[in-house]
């Protein structure tokens, strides 16, 4: 699940701290009013329900818990963790999903010299933060830890700010930017091959970015971007692949005329399949199939 903040305003820190949970612990039971609850597992697993959802938080991995959702431990921890939490709250509107959302980036006129159009803050609810980056995301949540909840000496202690708001604000951002910056890349992986396998599927169809577009809810400048980020061409350079990559299997499994095999492959013209198919191949149809006749 992905949450999404329409901004402004910007989601903003409440307060942040630190937890110390012995073997034998478990997160207690509760209903947050208006408040989201980030965690991130520094050390252990934490074992964590919302809505009748468990999670399995381990060292690394994040969780954010939103309001008015009962969340609770649905396990007591099999060994002692260690783990900062987040608290924090929007005045804007929010919502749920099961993909990113996207922003787009426009051109500069005129018109935007005095008035910023909204966009979203999308939040993987529950993933893993790279080893890489992990220090970085340690060192943020440290600076803005004002409370320690301490399971083995019963304490609960609270620290001065040492910091001005403006500065616990921005390290607030910077968590939200790394949490985001690190899980863009999977999702753009995963549509791409959502979209590969549905043209594999519709490779008949007339070509139409809009219909991809309408068919995955995603802008076509963003379905291009993530297509060609994975297989280094266009959407419809690789609708022409799969549609020559079909076209090759029946040359070499029937003797179907080569032009009815382009209307197979979704070519109405055959001029025009066999121009796109000797680009792909460097060969006519009738040289693919002789050559592979050739080779049986």
């Amino acid at each position: 699940m992905y949450i999404h903040f329409t901004c402004p305003p910007l989601p903003h820190l409440i307060v942040g701290g630190m937890s110390i949970y012995r073997k034998g612990d478990r997160h207690e039971r509760r209903m947050i009013h208006n408040t989201f609850d980030l965690i991130y597992v520094r050390e252990g697993v934490l074992y964590m329900e919302e809505k009748g959802k468990q999670f399995t938080v381990q060292e690394g991995e994040f969780l954010i818990l939103v309001p008015e959702r009962t969340h609770m431990g649905y396990r007591h921890c099999t060994e002692d963790t260690v783990f900062s939490w987040v608290h924090f709250y929007t005045e804007g509107a929010f919502s749920y999903s099961d993909a990113p959302a996207v922003n787009l980036s426009d051109k500069m006129n005129k018109n935007k010299y005095y008035q910023k159009e909204q966009f979203h803050v999308s939040l993987p609810q529950f993933g893993l933060i790279p080893e890489g980056y992990r220090e970085k995301l340690l060192g943020y949540l440290d600076q803005i830890s004002l409370v320690k909840i301490d399971r083995y000496n019963q304490q609960k202690l609270f620290f001065d700010s040492v910091s001005s708001q403006i500065e616990y604000q921005i390290l607030f951002m910077n968590i939200l930017a790394l949490i985001c910056s690190c899980n863009d890349q999977p999702r753009e992986k995963t549509l791409a091959e959502e979209i590969y396998e549905y043209l594999c599927a519709n490779y008949r169809q007339p070509f139409s970015l809009t219909e991809l577009s309408r068919q995955f809810s995603f802008h076509p400048a963003y379905i291009t971007r993530c297509i060609k980020k994975k297989y280094q061409l266009t959407p419809l350079q690789l609708l022409t692949r799969i549609r020559i990559e079909e076209a090759q299997k029946l040359l070499g499994t029937t003797q179907l005329h080569v032009n009815i095999i382009g209307e197979n492959v979704g070519y109405s013209d055959p001029a025009y399949f066999s121009k796109q198919f000797k680009k792909v191949t460097g060969m006519t149809a009738l040289e693919y199939r002789l050559n592979h006749e050739r080779h049986v």
